[in-house]
């Protein structure tokens, strides 16, 4: 089969099914009748032409993720805790815990975090009217 012809055409479905499905070049090829070797298809998988198909439809979903209305923290924290029980599921306990590390942060659970402030919600004025209480009160104990 000349495969030049209608290459790019075939390529670029090629790289959707990659990308989007998990196939490899040589799956995507025998589902498609394209008569193509596993040996030819690690040969195409590896030309400038391919895997810059590659990169346009692996951009395109990107561009989809970035831009998808529902995607927002809380979908991120959840797909976080996906990936952190299955790499405890796998017992990669190390990764895990950078995983939850990096949860810990993300939900501001940090030391830093999880300070309690003692001024609550007082402004400088207010704390200026207690400082002036206390120095009164210190006055009027002095005398």
């Amino acid at each position: 089969m000349n495969h030049t012809i209608a290459k790019c055409d075939w390529y670029e479905k090629a790289a959707e099914a990659i990308v989007r499905q998990g196939r490899t070049l040589f799956q995507y090829c025998n589902e498609a009748k394209l008569g193509i070797t596993s040996r030819e298809a690690e040969n195409i998988a590896r030309t400038k032409e391919f895997q810059a198909c590659l990169r346009v439809e692996r951009n395109k979903v990107y561009k989809e993720l970035s831009t998808d209305p529902t995607r927002s923290r809380t979908t991120a924290v959840g797909q976080l805790l996906f990936a952190i029980q299955k790499l405890l599921e796998n017992e990669q306990y190390d990764k895990a815990v950078t995983a939850l590390t990096n949860l810990f942060k993300i939900e501001g659970w940090t030391n830093d975090q999880a300070s309690i402030n003692i001024f609550n919600d007082l402004n400088a004025k207010d704390i200026d009217a207690l400082k002036r209480k206390i120095q009164e009160k210190n006055e009027v104990t002095r005398d």
